[in-house]
């Protein structure tokens, strides 16, 4: 190793130690924004958002547990994105309908996008049936209904996220196939949302040890910047048989959804206060949404499966520990 490889080692160690000392993300002093008090109806647990903004508002599309233990897409209202919620009381997707047998347990987990050449919001989402978890899409115009498009494929898929911008007319989507044991983020590309191929596999769960070793999924829908695609995603540690959520980031060329640029060498968020530490599955911060405001990005996630918070980045900041 030469003396500018040790010294170009030893920034990026330098900046990862400095990351965990000063924290990129700030949480909200408001946090957990959302609990399942906060509701109009009984429930057991609101988490895991999809986030968009729309006229002047921000709108977060809420995983609601119910008192069954199912769970249904609600939408949430705030003009400043932070506090003063307003939840409707009909789900936006709801689990158990006849024509939808495979999200019959379920819908969970959205994340939502604009794409204006079609003008209308795509939301995709986890169908949770007997046959297991699968990835659907819907669209909407108003945040009122919503009509179901497809699966993406088969089951035992989770963490489908489509990019908010097509690719050469193509559509393009990152999920989370369980492949012989391994869960890595693979892409996909569709001319109409409906027949999906060109399959790569994006980001690679983690080596051994390493914070993400387990399992990762996409996060939150990529957001463009004047360096690519930022992209948030989760990995999964273990430690003696109990599990730890993280976050990590990555990099993806602007004009090809599957050709990583950068990732983070270790994770930039991890669970730490009381309301992420506890809850109904401990150690977990889950991020689903993310909206860029004054150059800060705002991350929307679930925390400890129980509730839903918010912390910030600058995004400078962010771009700059990947590169």
């Amino acid at each position: 190793m030469t003396n500018k490889d040790i010294t170009k080692h030893g920034a990026r160690h330098a900046k990862l130690d400095n990351c965990y000392r000063n924290p990129l993300f700030c949480r909200s002093e408001a946090n957990p924004i959302l609990t399942a008090r906060d509701l109009p109806f009984r429930a057991l647990a609101v988490l895991n958002p999809g986030a968009v903004e729309v006229d002047g508002q921000v709108l977060l599309l809420l995983r609601v547990e119910d008192v069954s233990g199912y769970s249904r897409i609600h939408v949430a209202r705030s003009d400043d994105g932070e506090t003063d919620w307003q939840v409707d009381e009909e789900p936006l997707l709801d689990y158990g309908l006849p024509d939808w047998r495979y999200e019959a347990w379920g819908c969970e987990d959205a994340r939502v996008v604009r794409i204006d050449e079609d003008d209308c919001w795509y939301i995709s989402y986890v169908a949770y049936s007997a046959v297991g978890p699968a990835v659907g899409l819907a669209r909407t115009t108003d945040f009122k209904t919503a009509d179901r498009i497809s699966l993406l494929g088969t089951t035992n898929d989770k963490d489908g996220v489509l990019f908010p911008a097509t690719f050469d007319g193509r559509y393009a989507i990152y999920h989370r196939p369980v492949t012989g044991g391994r869960q890595h983020i693979w892409s996909a590309y569709s001319p109409d949302l409906i027949h999906w191929g060109e399959p790569h596999c994006v980001l690679r769960e983690g080596d051994g040890p390493s914070w993400d070793g387990l399992k990762v999924g996409a996060g939150p829908p990529p957001i463009l910047t004047d360096r690519g695609w930022l992209v948030l995603y989760h990995g999964v540690k273990e430690y003696g048989g109990t599990l730890a959520y993280r976050v990590g980031a990555a990099l993806i060329d602007p004009d090809e959804a599957h050709v990583v640029l950068a990732r983070s060498r270790g994770a930039l968020f991890h669970p730490e206060a009381s309301y992420e530490v506890a809850g109904h599955v401990a150690n977990v911060v889950f991020p689903t949404g993310a909206i860029l405001r004054d150059g800060q990005i705002w991350m929307y996630y679930g925390a400890a499966d129980t509730y839903v918070c918010l912390a910030r980045a600058p995004l400078d900041d962010l771009l700059d520990l990947l590169e």
